[in-house]
Formats: C-alpha cells, sequence, structure tokens
C-alpha cells in the first residue's frame, strides 16, 4: 500500500515499502529537541526507501500572491537538513513513540542520504527565486550530505519515486 502525506497543500504519494513521515510533527522533535534552542528547524519529510536509501525533503510553495519572497532560502534548506540529522541520533535512542524511534534508528542505518529540496513556484513570467541557482547553492551547502541534491517541481520531479498533486 502507497504512504501519502501532505504539506502546504500538496499531497506527496511513495511507493509501497517506503516509510514516510512529517518530520517536523514529531513528538521528540516538537516536543524535546526544537526546545534545546532557540532556531532549530527540521524538513518536512524523512523518507526510507526499500534500498536502504533514507530521503530528507523540504517543501515550499510560493504560488500564492501573498507568499514572501524568500531570503536565504539555500541556506535556510541546508540549515533544516543538519539539524534534522542532528536530532536523528538522539530521536533514535530518546523518542517516547516507537514508530519515531524505529525510523530515526531506520533512517541512520541507511546506506545514503539524498535530499530533495520540493519547489513549487508561480506560473507568471517572472520567477520568486531560480530553482537551478538554488540547486547550485545546496549542492555547495550540502555536499558533505548528498553531493547530488535535487530540486523538483510537480512539473519537473526529476526522476524521484514519489508523485506530488
Amino acid at each position: 500500500m502507497s504512504v501519502v502525506k501532505s504539506v502546504e497543500g500538496l499531497t506527496f504519494t511513495f511507493p509501497t515499502g517506503w516509510r514516510v513521515e512529517k518530520y517536523d510533527d514529531w513528538t521528540y522533535y516538537r516536543q524535546h529537541f526544537v526546545r534545546q534552542m532557540n532556531g532549530l528547524k527540521a524538513v518536512d519529510l524523512i523518507a526510507q526507501a526499500p534500498d536502504g536509501v533514507a530521503y530528507l525533503i523540504e517543501v515550499k510553495d510560493y504560488r500564492h500572491p501573498d507568499t514572501e519572497r524568500p531570503t536565504h532560502l539555500a541556506d535556510t534548506i541546508a540549515a533544516k537538513v543538519l539539524m534534522s540529522l542532528a536530532a536523528l541520533l538522539p530521536a533514535r535512542h530518546r523518542a517516547h513513540a516507537p514508530a519515531e524511534a524505529s525510523l530515526a534508528a531506520a533512517v541512520l542505518a541507511c546506506t545514503d542520504f539524498r535530499v530533495v529540496a520540493h519547489l513549487e513556484l508561480p506560473a507568471s513570467h517572472k520567477p520568486v527565486i531560480d530553482p537551478a541557482d538554488i540547486q547550485q547553492k545546496l549542492k555547495q551547502r550540502l555536499r558533505a550530505v548528498d553531493p547530488h541534491v535535487k530540486v523538483v517541481s510537480r512539473a519537473k520531479m526529476l526522476g524521484v519515486a514519489w508523485t506530488v498533486q
């Protein structure tokens, strides 16, 4: 059975056999880790593929007219990825929810990590951001985690295994 998660009004559907959680909704993250220091953030989704690869997925939807123009987007996403990875280590042992501890342990045992930024942009002729620029900056900032960071959208999924509606 496929796994379905909603983030920012978008519906992500992952194939059968994937484990996926809205990471920034975890009880461990919300009640413990985020309280350690001001400014701690997390990615939206953590996924474990059946092939042993973990995906850290950040979602941003800039299609709404009142959405603020992003500043320092690559830095923000990179920080969320690194903070999420840092939070997984203690979550493996200290999360009270068994599903959270189990997925944290499984992700940390994965054979590889992939970072995906899902960005939905307005259809206007003036893009809010340049996805290629964000991808290049993310590759520089996250080279030690994933040298092949992807920046995707519903119109350009670049071969990821899930779908988005």
